[in-house]
């Protein structure tokens, strides 16, 4: 085991050796295939480490380089060629290290991956010891190293409960929001157009990847949500509203049909169809049975005037 894991270490100083080489244009090519041959994942190795030496941060500082290796090029030019390529060398890789590390270790920590099926409720346990409970058709993937904890939630609705670890953030990716917390508990949703976030202990930092908007904080018992990439100020929270679903419940209050529709998807195979979008912006109020979406779609029509027709496949919303 200790004869592998030095060679694992020995694999990633020489990847970063290969990817220095590369930056600087002194690589030789049957050299390189050797080593890429030599071992297994070396190859995955390199491309982690080479794709994060292309975040801006790493490409500014070889820039800098690049541009004080140019204003002292004459000066340089009798000590050699040699010399001088590998001091390039020496300095890209200097560069490479010092943003690299970190990001190639998380890029090369294995993802699990979770879903839920219809109508299904899930508890996840992550490896850091956070807890996962996943809504109908819902699917999250999770990537936990030594610094770094990382989640997309790209499908559904998922309210974690965050192991507190003040030196490692949580951060959680749901289309262009992104919460992070250090631990806490909220529930997050992607709700067709919106993300959704409701918090019910803690504090959370909601933040925007589409606009320039300054983070939002969201503390205990408040929700809030990204619409088009801007994100709303934050409201206190109904009772029962966060925890409602794990339960098989819909709790709603003042809320548009088209911020029902996507809950209601989650607790049915079926399609549910509304081409009218005056009708979508019909508020209804109640507290149905998620199990039941047909039956639900039918109280709601009752009570709002449109009609529900059930195709099989799908439910069909229409005004009277």
């Amino acid at each position: 085991m200790t004869s592998e894991l030095a060679q694992g270490q020995d694999d990633e100083e020489e990847a970063a050796l290969w990817v220095a080489r590369h930056l600087s244009n002194a690589v030789d090519a049957t050299a390189f295939a050797a080593w890429l041959a030599g071992g297994a994942g070396r190859r995955e190795m390199f491309d982690a480490l080479w794709a994060t030496c292309m975040d801006e941060a790493v490409t500014d500082g070889l820039r800098v380089h690049d541009q004080k290796e140019r204003v002292g090029e004459a000066a340089r030019a009798s000590r050699g060629h040699r010399r001088l390529a590998i001091g390039a060398v020496a300095a890209a890789m200097a560069v490479a290290t010092a943003f690299a590390w970190p990001q190639v270790r998380f890029a090369l920590t294995p993802e699990q991956a979770f879903a839920t099926g219809t109508a299904k409720v899930s508890r996840v346990a992550l490896s850091d010891g956070t807890i996962v409970l996943l809504n109908g058709n819902s699917r999250i993937r999770a990537k936990i190293d030594a610094g770094r904890r990382e989640v997309h939630l790209d499908a559904g609705e998922a309210l974690f409960d965050v192991r507190h670890d003040l030196q490692r953030p949580f951060t959680v990716v749901a289309d262009n929001g992104q919460v992070t917390v250090l631990g806490t508990r909220f529930d997050l949703a992607l709700n067709d157009a919106r993300v959704d976030l409701e918090v019910e202990r803690g504090l959370v930092r909601f933040e925007s990847t589409a606009e320039k908007q300054s983070a939002v904080l969201v503390p205990a018992m408040h929700r809030t949500a990204m619409v088009n990439g801007r994100i709303a100020s934050p409201v206190a929270l109904g009772k029962n509203t966060v925890t409602d679903w794990q339960n098989g419940w819909l709790q709603v209050d003042d809320m548009p049909l088209a911020d029902i529709v996507p809950r209601l998807k989650r607790w049915t195979d079926k399609d549910i169809v509304v081409e009218d979008p005056a009708l979508l912006r019909t508020r209804a109020a109640g507290r149905f049975r998620l199990n039941q979406p047909g039956v639900v779609l039918d109280s709601l029509g009752d009570l709002y005037g449109f009609t529900v027709e059930d195709t099989g496949s799908a439910y069909i919303l229409e005004r009277r």
